[in-house]
């Protein structure tokens, strides 16, 4: 059960409809992963997935992430144990201390998903087993004009969905986002939890400004209204608003959640397993948050199965983690690289009982949807 070795490919898919967001107002057509393969002297191969967003979550490259995989962690890695996940993660930060969380979150992955394989056991019990079975989603709606936002929302509540997640960011015409809030808010009901994600894109003024606005429309919460590093600046919104505060790009680690805690400086903070170095960090920044009263949410928006049912597997085995979480799977994309897709009933992800992250890689699709790297 020890490496053998580990591969790193690009993967490229269309989206269904573009889902565009905060510094992104016109991408969102294509979704670009990369994928990890971690193969066993034994033959058992495992997969890792993360979402490549160079420049806005973390400094790292898609071409930087294949190469420390490759050239560092590749040969680091070589002859231990994929069951020593601890050592794992150990062996990829002596070997690069700092950074490349996106690149040591998909070994981190896959060398789990070898583990559980190798075991004949699901994901979620290398990682204190399962505390449910199933998980609500939350559907995603990116930005797009106010008739187009509520129609792609009732949509989503019509096949179960009960949390609806907004994307907001008009910061030329602030009327705008308040029209589309709205609008959605009308088309829904008032049943329906609705939560809004800036991206990051307002300055201090600007988000009070206009989450005070937007307050009477109920929302779960507002999610990372200004820059990441602006802990400061969520601590002196979340003073001046009622509605709850959420913090996304400003934790990537224990120490992030830590000084977010320090400064109360978020209500709930999003953890995704892609920017946090992996399933281990991402149950130690879990416990820091519980620990200060800070609820947890998992989820990335945007994805293929193999990335979502990762996440799923965290969000099943964490008791920390509260619903409603962001990953529903390639259920954005016009493909998906595993044989069976995620599971989505009644807006509700189901946790498969399968070795491993519970699905096996389509070598076909994967190879189809891989960007032919020079």
């Amino acid at each position: 059960m020890h490496i053998a070795d580990i591969a790193a490919s690009i993967i490229r898919i269309p989206a269904k409809m573009p889902y565009r967001m905060g510094p992104m107002e016109d991408g969102g057509e294509d979704y670009f992963g990369l994928i990890v393969k971690v193969t066993t002297d034994e033959g058992v191969e495992g997969f890792g997935e993360v979402f490549l967003t160079p420049g806005w979550y973390a400094p790292d490259t898609p071409m930087g992430m294949i190469g420390v995989i490759q050239r560092t962690f590749r040969p680091a890695l070589k002859g231990v144990s994929v069951l020593d996940t601890e050592r794992v993660v150990a062996v990829m930060d002596k070997a690069w201390e700092l950074g490349n969380l996106f690149a040591k979150s998909a070994v981190d992955m896959s060398v789990h998903d070898a583990a559980a394989r190798s075991l004949g056991r699901p994901v979620c019990d290398l990682m204190g087993g399962r505390v449910r079975d199933r998980f609500a989603l939350s559907g995603g709606v990116g930005h797009d004009t106010p008739d187009r936002m509520a129609a792609t929302a009732k949509a989503l509540v019509d096949r179960g969905f009960k949390t609806i997640k907004l994307k907001i960011g008009a910061k030329t015409d602030p009327d705008f986002d308040v029209v589309r809030v709205r609008t959605v808010r009308e088309e829904i009901g008032p049943d329906i939890s609705l939560r809004l994600d800036g991206n990051g894109v307002f300055t201090v003024p600007e988000a009070i400004r206009l989450i005070r606005r937007l307050e009477p429309y109920d929302l779960e919460h507002v999610e990372q209204p200004v820059a990441g590093w602006d802990i400061e600046g969520m601590a002196e919104i979340r003073q001046a608003i009622d509605a709850p505060l959420m913090a996304d790009e400003s934790v990537h680690s224990v120490m992030d959640a830590m000084r977010v805690a320090k400064a109360r400086a978020a209500d709930s903070v999003k953890i995704k397993i892609a920017k946090t170095g992996g399933y281990r960090r991402s149950k130690e920044i879990a416990a820091v948050c519980r620990s200060a009263g800070i609820e947890v949410l998992v989820g990335q928006g945007i994805g293929t199965s193999l990335q979502a049912l990762a996440e799923l597997h965290f969000a099943c085995s964490t008791a920390a983690v509260k619903p409603a979480a962001e990953f529903i799977g390639s259920d954005k994309l016009t493909g998906d690289i595993l044989k069976t897709p995620l599971a989505i009933e009644d807006g509700d992800a189901v946790l498969p009982d399968a070795p491993g992250c519970g699905a096996e890689v389509d070598a076909e699709k994967l190879a189809a949807f891989a960007i032919q790297l020079k």
